[in-house]
């Protein structure tokens, strides 16, 4: 009879995230519109852990170019005028 309670020598698979992370960027790099296609039916689903992240990602894509050209407007404006 074995111990139900006895743990293995090894952890399973589904807790190696270098390997996890490995997979997805080479996904990512190697398909990468398929991948942001796949990514979109992911969040649209909602249903993975991910999805806060994505949709996070999505948003920052369009507000990080807007906030650097805003600043860049506003500092070379301000050199203009010193």
């Amino acid at each position: 009879m074995t111990d139900v309670n006895k743990p293995d020598d090894q952890p399973p698979a589904e807790l190696e995230p270098l390997a996890t992370v490995e997979d997805e960027l080479r996904r990512l790099t190697h398909h990468p519109r398929q991948e942001a296609a796949r990514l979109h039916d992911v969040a649209e689903a909602g249903e993975s852990g991910a999805t806060p992240f994505i949709e996070l990602a999505t948003v920052a894509m369009y507000v990080v170019p807007f906030v650097l050209i805003m600043i860049g407007l506003t500092l070379g404006i301000y050199f203009a005028v010193r």
